[in-house]
């Protein structure tokens, strides 16, 4: 008995057949986490500090890089650190006590993480009369 099979199957069976005898031996690539931006405002004033808590949830992790956006007046430097958030500390792991406008800092988290951004007056470099504004963003996974 001889089974007769349309030509457009036999193309079709023919082509899976061969696609699935290539393989190449590549591994195949992850895609990284997508990233999400966060922006931070205020107003430093001497000796002055605020920190900001933000949540990386991808579960690999993945860098996180604050940058100084604006800075005004933009001639006295500014404290910017990132860290580990508690719930009530900011816990330092990398730090720039004298950042100015467009300084960036970053680090790697190899899981989800609750961090945290601190904005400070490093030295007491801020005036007492007149507040730094800021704006700092901060993007992760």
């Amino acid at each position: 008995m001889r089974v007769s099979l349309p030509r457009a199957s036999v193309f079709l069976f023919a082509a899976a057949l061969a696609a699935s005898a290539c393989d190449n031996g590549d591994i195949p690539i992850t895609p990284a986490p997508p990233t999400v931006t966060e922006t931070f405002a205020g107003m430093l004033s001497t000796n002055g500090a605020t920190v900001y808590p933000f949540i990386v949830s991808a579960a690999s992790g993945g860098r996180v890089t604050a940058t100084l956006n604006t800075l005004d007046p933009s001639t006295i430097p500014i404290g910017m650190s990132l860290g580990t958030w508690n719930g009530a500390t900011c816990s330092i792991v990398v730090d720039t006590p004298a950042a100015i406008q467009t300084s960036a800092i970053s680090g790697t988290t190899s899981t989800v993480a609750s961090l945290c951004l601190r904005v400070y007056d490093a030295s007491g470099t801020v005036p007492t009369d007149t507040p730094v504004n800021y704006s700092v963003s901060v993007v992760h996974p």
